[in-house]
């Protein structure tokens, strides 16, 4: 048995260090001591939070004491060094509240007891009477008897050792009678973890100072843990400085603690892995977000979004419904339901979601936990659907219009040629009729287009060629309307498969919309590019431009910005260039022309 003699410990002066926190537990300021007592310099500390500093066996006690206000007490933990050795921590602390403040400050004053073993004689601290409490006083032998049946765990000892047990400590040990216990030194029968703060909280009693709440984890006679909570305060005992200690058994708590601290590591993990955004807004701000919220939102990490506003990045048309669903959410007015938004993301790109709001708490606040769903992928795909749906509408009237005008149309054409048999006079007028009613009959052709698949017939094609057969046939039409049609000349020839009076009809639309475009005149530039396997065709224009509301609109049936237009042209456009697998783009700029861009795969 390890007996000990006062010149065995000696108490320094404890080291201070101030700290203050914001509500969730992050540094704002450290004072400049911290890198002489923890290794971290104060710009290392500040934006850390003080969890990632604590023994993982003393966070809860640690959560569960700043939640509490009361703090009687102070708190006893184990606190992460920078070379990564722990530390024991007495915390006091306190809160900062105002009316006015975004948020709470929490003062953190943390002693850091300095305790050496086998200290110079000279500087031993005397245990005189005088720094004891006046309250204390010396055990009589009814309170031993009082002592002996009370229900909870105590003992009494004199620098560290054992001279007084009650019958609920003996059983708690595991002991046999008194006797066990009775000289032993209670670090014989503590986890060697505690030792060092054990043995400053026994200095510290000795000199009639009380000290803070801890647990520690007691090994029982036979060798197995048993976890406890300490509350110790200094006393006298035959006339000696002592410490009563009580023991609280918390391993049915602790056991608890260790299914909740795991359930509560399976939750934050299945939030941080979840495909879905989950975030809690407090007070309008974004005070907690998981990853798929940071890539959302097309942030560059958590501090881009933490602490900010929630409405910066809203669609101002939404922010009434949301602000109004996240009050009633907090005064618990409103049952959860889904509601669709809109956000702009950090990049300048918009995005559709689905969020639900929960109501939650916040280091004691109401607050507003919502998980939010991307849907921008559903929101294309319905306005593809819609847009198809239109397209299949176009295509039914079109079919019927059609016929409708054949039927009339081949009578007369009948009935023309059977004139002209006849007379044969006036033979001009007659082909110019037969060329206009030529000319519907192409026109309806293309507009059947729409109502069903047309038969294509590819072929190995120049496309320079082609485009240039279709600047000829329009150049008397330009210059009519003080247009120039330049070509930018392709020193070798670009092919694709595709069907030539098809192709055609695409850069007929674009060439004439160009040449309506510029009613004062200008110049429309054909130019080619070759590129990983795919022709580019760019047709410019120096007209207008097309405003940025109409650029989302365009290809739409019957959507058109001529006065006289039917919406129809652009349309088809799409359509032929889709069935040969190429794609068109446009970019506009209003006043300053557009330009169209045309991708077919090289043949």
């Amino acid at each position: 048995m390890k007996q000990e003699t006062e010149s065995e410990y000696q108490v320094l002066p404890q080291a201070e260090l101030f700290a203050v926190m914001n509500d969730s537990g992050r540094f704002q300021f450290v004072s400049a001591n911290s890198e002489e007592h923890l290794g971290f310099k104060s710009s290392e500390m500040i934006g850390t939070v003080l969890k990632e500093y604590v023994h993982k066996d003393d966070l809860f006690l640690v959560e569960s004491y700043f939640y509490n206000e009361h703090h009687l007490h102070p708190c006893t933990f184990r606190f992460m060094l920078k070379n990564e050795t722990y530390i024991w921590l007495e915390a006091d602390i306190d809160f900062i509240r105002t009316a006015t403040a975004e948020e709470n400050q929490i003062i953190l004053k943390l002693k850091i007891p300095k305790t050496s073993q086998h200290g110079d004689p000279s500087r031993r601290v005397q245990l005189n009477n005088p720094f004891l409490s006046e309250e204390s006083q010396e055990i009589s032998i009814h309170a031993t008897e009082l002592l002996k049946k009370l229900p909870c765990p105590l003992f009494i000892s004199q620098k560290g050792q054992l001279c007084y047990v009650n019958q609920a400590l003996i059983d708690l040990l595991g002991g046999s009678s008194k006797e066990d216990l009775l000289g032993k030194d209670v670090l014989d029968i503590i986890d060697h973890d505690y030792h060092d703060i054990v043995k400053n909280r026994i200095q510290r009693m000795q000199q009639g100072s009380y000290v803070g709440l801890i647990e520690q984890t007691w090994r029982r006679l036979d060798g197995t843990p048993v976890e406890v909570e300490i509350k110790a305060a200094p006393a006298i005992y035959k006339n000696k400085p002592a410490e009563l200690v009580v023991l609280i058994d918390i391993s049915s708590r602790k056991k608890f603690q260790k299914i909740l601290q795991k359930s509560r590591e399976r939750y934050q993990l299945l939030i941080q892995n979840s495909i879905d955004t989950i975030a809690v807004i407090h007070r309008d701000k974004w005070v907690f977000i998981n990853e798929s919220g940071v890539k959302l939102f097309e942030a560059l990490d958590y501090p881009d979004m933490l602490g900010k506003n929630v409405f910066a990045l809203l669609e101002q048309e939404d922010h009434e419904q949301v602000r109004e669903k996240l009050r009633s959410i907090v005064e618990e007015k409103s049952e959860v339901e889904v509601t669709k938004q809109s956000w702009h993301t950090y990049n300048g790109s918009t995005i559709y979601t689905e969020m639900v709001c929960i109501p939650t708490t916040y280091f004691g606040e109401r607050a507003v936990q919502v998980i939010l769903r991307d849907i921008s992928d559903r929101k294309k795909a319905e306005e593809l659907m819609l847009r198809s749906e239109k397209l299949s509408v176009a295509g039914q009237l079109a079919a019927g219009i059609a016929h409708e005008i054949r039927n009339p149309l081949t009578a007369i054409k009948g009935f023309l040629q059977l004139m002209h048999s006849a007379n044969r006079h006036d033979q001009g007028y007659y082909e110019i009729v037969f060329s206009e009613l030529n000319r519907i009959e192409l026109i309806l052709s293309e507009l059947l287009m729409l109502a069903k698949p047309q038969e294509r017939v590819l072929k190995k094609t120049d496309i320079t060629a082609l485009v240039s057969d279709v600047a000829t046939l329009l150049e008397t039409q330009a210059i009519m309307n003080n247009v120039i049609i330049q070509t930018v000349p392709q020193e070798e020839k670009l092919f694709i498969h595709c069907d030539q009076n098809q192709l055609k009809q695409v850069f007929i639309n674009l060439i004439k919309n160009a040449i309506d475009s510029m009613p004062k005149g200008g110049t429309i530039q054909l130019r080619f590019e070759k590129a990983e396997g795919f022709i580019f065709v760019y047709v410019k224009d120096e007209g207008e431009g097309i405003p940025k509301e109409a650029l989302k609109k365009i290809g739409e049936p019957f959507y058109t910005t001529k006065e006289k237009g039917t919406g129809l042209g652009l349309m088809i456009t799409y359509k032929i260039i889709e069935n040969h697998k190429g794609s068109m783009s446009i970019e506009s700029t209003p006043g300053m022309g557009t330009v169209f861009t045309l991708k077919l795969p090289e043949a």
